[in-house]
């Protein structure tokens, strides 16, 4: 009975019950009078036993609701949150394709930058304990982590989160009753159904409200999944064996970068940028890995902020090394494929050369040697690419 538990219990209880209850008022004449029969229908509503149908059949029907609604966060909200910059870069480390950019234009609009970082912090905690323990990172994902920690370790701020969720929850069932009536409305006009005008002004009410429900349930969807990571980052940040005190310290590489190409015109272009202190020379864009990042997400990042390209990494290549500023410098590249272009985070000027063309232009000895090992293995994985293609092609024309 404590006021934060029962608060979030009422609000669990009533998005199951209100949505059910919404529904059975509008559906229980036609649907109830096609299960009972008119007679009896008409009998049941003039004595108590109506109001105890109608309490069973909102509850029946929201519990119903309630799991058609489940799916709205595997079918909408989920693949939305999987539009979002550090989401895409994550798909382009592990060599697969971007999002369409109507996924990336909902994202944009949803979720903004600051919830990429607290998404991304929360997950290289995660996946710093789990590695610990030797469990794949992907046996549960990320909210649910820090829900099940916070439930071990810090029960109030658990219920700070479960307040939002609880209130998503609701939305979500709304969602699935506006749809339902909108649907029903819609068929009942084409049906010539007498009261046309009251169906047309019911859909009428229900879709800015739809549109409305769903603004709701996101947004307090997202306002869970930022509260559970933001406790998990203050946890850590207060803990003296925390993630941030255990680091893995890379002695090898200090940085990332990427040989990035593309096929214009019929020939492969090769990208350069300036130098960061030095606009007269030409290099690979890389850049410093980040804790808890991996060298490939490091590499998809930096190529995304010096030239605004999105590319997906293909395969490692050589690592660089040299001095700079009393530092040692240990760059890892990968030879990644240009998929996408905008307009680049940082003001440096980035070019696309023939492969002749950016191993003169390129400035330092090392940056043309990798240039050389890329055109390699570019033509090897082009080969590959057309041969499974040709394979393909054969066995659906001739068969095995």
């Amino acid at each position: 009975m404590e006021p934060q538990k029962f608060f979030i219990g009422l609000i669990d209880f009533f998005s199951i019950l209100l949505p059910g209850a919404l529904l059975t008022y509008f559906l229980k004449d036609s649907i109830g009078e096609s299960l009972l029969g008119k007679g009896e229908y008409t009998e049941l509503v003039k004595t108590q036993g109506g109001w105890i149908a109608f309490l069973f059949s909102s509850y029946l029907l929201g519990h119903f609701i309630f799991l058609i609604g489940s799916y709205i966060d595997d079918l909408l909200y989920d693949p939305l949150r999987k539009g979002t910059s550090w989401a895409q870069i994550v798909t382009l480390a592990k060599g697969n394709k971007l999002s369409l950019l109507s996924r990336l234009w909902l994202a944009k609009i949803f979720f903004r930058k600051e919830n990429d970082e607290a998404v991304r912090s929360a997950e290289s905690i995660k996946a710093f304990y789990l590695d610990k323990a030797k469990i794949p990172s992907g046996t549960i994902n990320t909210f649910q982590w820090c829900k099940a920690r916070l439930a071990l370790e810090h029960n109030e701020a658990l219920a700070d989160v479960q307040r939002y969720e609880a209130d998503s929850k609701f939305f979500r069932s709304l969602i699935i009753v506006l749809l339902m009536l909108i649907i029903w409305g819609y068929v009942h006009i084409n049906q010539g159904d007498i009261h046309k005008d009251t169906n047309k002004a019911l859909i009428e009410f229900c879709v800015p409200l739809l549109v409305l429900a769903f603004l709701r349930y996101t947004d307090q969807r997202l306002k869970s999944t930022n509260q559970a990571y933001r406790y998990i980052i203050t946890l850590e940040g207060k803990s003296e064996e925390g993630f941030h005190k255990n680091l893995p310290v890379n002695n090898l590489l200090s940085h990332a970068g990427g040989v990035v190409f593309r096929k214009r015109s019929g020939r492969f272009e090769y990208l350069l940028v300036q130098a960061k202190y030095n606009p007269n020379e030409w290099v690979l864009p890389k850049g410093h890995i980040e804790p808890g990042e991996t060298m490939q997400q490091t590499a998809v990042r930096e190529v995304i902020e010096e030239t605004g390209v999105w590319a997906r990494v293909l395969v490692p290549l050589d690592i660089i090394e040299y001095s700079f500023a009393e530092k040692q410098i240990r760059v890892q590249f990968y030879l990644m494929e240009a998929v996408r272009e905008k307009k680049p985070k940082e003001n440096r000027e980035h070019r696309w050369f023939s492969y002749d063309e950016a191993l003169k232009e390129a400035t330092h000895a090392q940056s043309k040697k990798i240039l050389e090992t890329s055109e390699e293995k570019r033509k090897e994985i082009l080969n590959k690419r057309s041969i499974n293609l040709f394979s393909k092609i054969k066995q659906s024309v001739f068969g095995k």
